[in-house]
């Protein structure tokens, strides 16, 4: 299916500063990019006929204290959502490769900001961005924040948590219920904003005729489990009183986190309805490298581009305990919370202290390889320079007589 001709979506969004925080640092956004309109703030379900510029849900969670995390979240969705409005139509593959760009886009202005001001130093924010051009959503995914579709009387998680919980779910170390105890369930692997390059998540699911989309923060998905996310949106059909809902049952989970919720149904002649093998999952996308959109480098002393990837074995990683967390806000990179007389704190500790200093270890050496490397290439480079500089210039070889050549032939 080339275009979105007759693709409608009713969608209306929510965010709660729940029962603890003192600011609400989430923020979504509801975007129709062909009309150029954007909401923040409904009264009513939004809704939207998918035009030749696409749709857009944004969920980004900020993190940062006082208002920092407010200042990012916004950020990000006002610069995303404005590449988006003022991109060209396009078809999928070159939409995704757009909204990817608009993702980095929006990590470099928050992380310049961020370097600037004192009183923003080392603010960040999740984003997930769900968009649709066609019959099939494409997700952009930093951080913790959820996309979920619910197909039937079925919902399945879209996206992958970027968390140091999602890896050990993953890996087989603990189960989805033991992370929501993990005491280190607040460490997420990547945010807007906080590091110089961000590598955008990409995956996409085709949609079917009555499907339903939840982008979520973490207030939601953190105290409020799948099952009960489920039997919400198969209850109420309305997207607006879903919403409601939805929030309501983290408030009674005592609201430790904001909240903040955007629901859409989905509808269309032209999509196909939905069959028993329409199962929805993760799904990967790549839309292929944009030539005209060049990957950023990153760089040592020596010039030269390093990716750092250090694997730690699953044996070490069941090594990791304890349960609670001791700070419901998410921390990008590695971090270790504490918090006295809870049980396997101290092996947790030394485990993750452990991991820390094996992986600084392993970066470092690597890039000392690498700058090692670069250095003899250079000396190598410099010496044959020098050598020809030095070296008188070897004359020509001659060629001996031809004792049958004629004068005349030598002459010529």
């Amino acid at each position: 299916m080339d275009s979105a001709a007759d693709i409608r979506i009713t969608v209306y969004g929510k965010t709660d500063v729940g029962l603890v925080r003192e600011h609400n640092e989430d923020c979504f956004l509801i975007a129709d990019a062909t009309q150029d309109r954007r909401e923040s703030e409904l009264r009513d379900p939004l809704e939207i006929a998918v035009g030749t510029k696409g749709a857009l849900l944004l969920v980004c969670d900020g993190m940062g204290g006082a208002a920092a995390g407010e200042v990012a979240s916004q950020m990000a969705v006002d610069s995303i959502s404005s590449a988006l409005a003022t991109s060209e139509p396009s078809p999928r593959d070159a939409f995704a490769r757009r909204l990817r760009r608009a993702i980095e886009d929006a990590n470099d202005r928050i992380y310049a900001q961020s370097r600037d001001n004192q009183n923003e130093r080392g603010m960040g924010t999740t984003c997930t961005a769900v968009a649709l051009v066609d019959d099939v959503l494409v997700l952009g995914q930093i951080g913790d924040s959820r996309c979920y579709v619910m197909r039937g009387d079925r919902l399945a998680q879209v996206t992958k948590d970027q968390s140091l919980a999602w890896q050990l779910i993953e890996a087989g170390a603990m189960t989805a219920e033991e992370a929501k105890a993990f005491e280190h369930a607040n460490i997420i692997l990547q945010a807007l904003g906080v590091q110089e390059r961000v590598d955008v998540a990409l995956s996409q699911v085709p949609l079917r005729r009555g499907d339903v989309v939840l982008v979520s923060s973490d207030g939601l998905h953190g105290p409020v489990s799948d099952d009960e996310i489920l039997q919400i949106l198969r209850e109420e059909k309305d997207v607006k009183r879903a919403c409601d809902r939805l929030v309501a049952r983290a408030l009674e989970r005592e609201g430790p986190d904001n909240i903040t919720v955007v629901v859409a149904r989905v509808d269309g002649e032209s999509l196909p309805q939905p069959a028993a093998e329409d199962l929805v999952q993760f799904a990967a996308y790549d839309p292929g490298p944009d030539p005209n959109d060049p990957v950023k480098p990153i760089k040592t002393d020596s010039g030269e581009k390093v990716t750092v990837e250090v694997t730690i074995p699953k044996e070490v990683i069941g090594l990791t305990g304890g349960a609670g967390k001791d700070d419901d806000s998410r921390t990008p990179g590695p971090r270790v919370g504490t918090a006295p007389g809870r049980p396997g704190q101290a092996r947790s500790l030394l485990t993750f202290i452990f991991l820390t200093l094996v992986a600084a270890a392993a970066a470092a050496v690597f890039l000392e390889y690498e700058r090692s490397q670069a250095l003899e290439q250079e000396e190598r480079a410099t010496s044959v320079v020098l050598k020809n500089a030095l070296e008188p210039a070897t004359p020509a070889a001659v060629a001996a007589p031809d004792p049958a050549a004629t004068p005349d032939a030598a002459a010529r």
